[in-house]
């Protein structure tokens, strides 16, 4: 028995296990990365939207801005007697209105 080579079975190898591991690893990272650019995209919606609410916001502060000096001037009977005259071709009695051509 001097020259006979013993040989103990050998044990599997657990290389499924370690591939499991691995897929499940890689998928808990590819969800991951699923996730954050789902989140990224709705952030950066989120601000787009913003800015346009905000250009809106400023559009209706300039108008009302406008309408506010409007109201301001149509208290004044001056400015109501000029935009008569203007627009509803209005004279005082005795006047005489020239037209005169564009």
């Amino acid at each position: 028995m001097e020259g006979k080579i013993v040989r103990y079975p050998s044990r599997p190898r657990k290389k499924h296990g370690r591939k499991f591991v691995l897929w499940i690893f890689l998928c808990c990272i590819l969800t991951g990365v699923c996730l954050c650019l789902g989140q990224t995209h709705a952030i950066r919606e989120a601000r787009s939207e913003l800015l346009d609410l905000g250009n809106q916001r400023d559009a209706l502060q300039e108008g009302n801005d406008l309408l506010r000096e409007e109201e301001r001037l149509l208290r004044d009977n001056e400015y109501l007697e000029i935009q008569a005259r203007k627009q509803l071709g209005m004279v005082r009695p005795g006047e005489i209105i020239f037209f005169v051509g564009d």
